[in-house]
């Protein structure tokens, strides 16, 4: 007799009384394994006590209740919601009630709108703002582009030291 078939005997031995056959097994498998004796006398003594203990009473929705279980049980289970499915289900509950819908789909269309409109602009396209300031600043100081190649060959600095370079006069 191998493990396996010693932990069916204790199984079996929880529900019910083992016949003469399976009982000369386990002495057998007991013989060879000693030290498995002192659990199986303990665990034969809980399952008396167990086997003494009235019945539970059992309420009157029971089968009602298990089949429940049974359906809920075989019904198929639905995919693992990611992160973005929680959003969505999140959603889904606000926007139940036609109020909080209306409040909900505003709030969307403005973020939607607002987010269309800044970035609906390339990231290098200047503004017309920008570039006025721009030659207004290059009329007044043509000297910033004069040295343009070696402050481009500068290796990384901060604004301040960028300036320390720029206003010393020659």
């Amino acid at each position: 007799m191998n493990e396996a078939e010693y932990q069916d005997l204790r199984e079996a031995g929880w529900r019910r009384k083992l016949t003469p056959a399976e009982e000369a097994r386990l002495q057998a498998w007991l013989a060879v394994h000693p030290d498995e004796q002192r659990d199986w006398d303990a665990e034969a003594g809980l399952n008396q006590l167990l086997g003494q203990l009235p019945d539970a009473p059992v309420p009157s929705n029971f089968t009602a209740r298990v089949l429940q279980e049974l359906d809920r049980e075989t019904a198929p289970e639905s995919p693992p919601v990611s992160r973005g499915g929680r959003l969505v289900e999140w959603l889904i509950r606000g926007f139940r009630r036609p109020a909080a819908g209306l409040g909900w789909a505003a709030a969307l269309m403005i973020a939607g709108w607002l987010g269309y409109h800044q970035f609906s602009k390339p990231a290098g396209e200047a503004q017309p703002q920008d570039l006025a300031v721009l030659f207004k600043t290059v009329g007044q100081e043509p000297a910033l582009f004069e040295d343009f190649d070696a402050i481009h060959k500068l290796p990384q600095a901060d604004d301040e030291e960028l300036y320390a370079v720029l206003s010393v006069q020659p």
